[in-house]
């Protein structure tokens, strides 16, 4: 008979330990979670960092948009006043003309009436 007691070649002694290319995939596989662990730790932190970018420049954004917005309602309502004091001033100006030289005011009336009832008849 034939002695079966003898390990074959690479292969474990009485089933207990590993054979070398089982040491080898195990260190390997260890080596594979550590780096995929490592690679998820990494896109966690670029997601955050990406996300608080995005936050803050959303918040920048709308920071610049207000202050602009803010701008132009200054510079309008200063506009606007600005207008509103000179037709002010000319319906001051006006109504002292008017004042002034009555007589005047309304030949000028009758002869725009005159004027706009000739180009009408046409």
């Amino acid at each position: 008979m034939a002695d079966n007691s003898a390990p074959a070649t690479g292969a474990a002694v009485g089933g207990k330990g590993k054979t070398e290319t089982e040491k080898k995939a195990d260190a390997l596989g260890s080596d594979l979670n550590r780096e995929f662990e490592t690679l998820k730790a990494d896109v966690a932190e670029l997601s955050t960092r990406i996300s608080d970018l995005l936050r803050t420049g959303a918040r920048e954004g709308k920071e610049v948009f207000s202050e602009r917005a803010d701008h132009y309602r200054r510079e309008g309502k200063r506009q606007a006043d600005a207008a509103l004091a000179e037709a002010q001033a000319l319906t001051d100006d006006f109504s002292q003309s008017i004042s002034r030289n009555p007589l005047t005011a309304v030949l000028i009336a009758v002869g725009l009436g005159f004027l706009i009832g000739a180009i009408s008849r046409r």
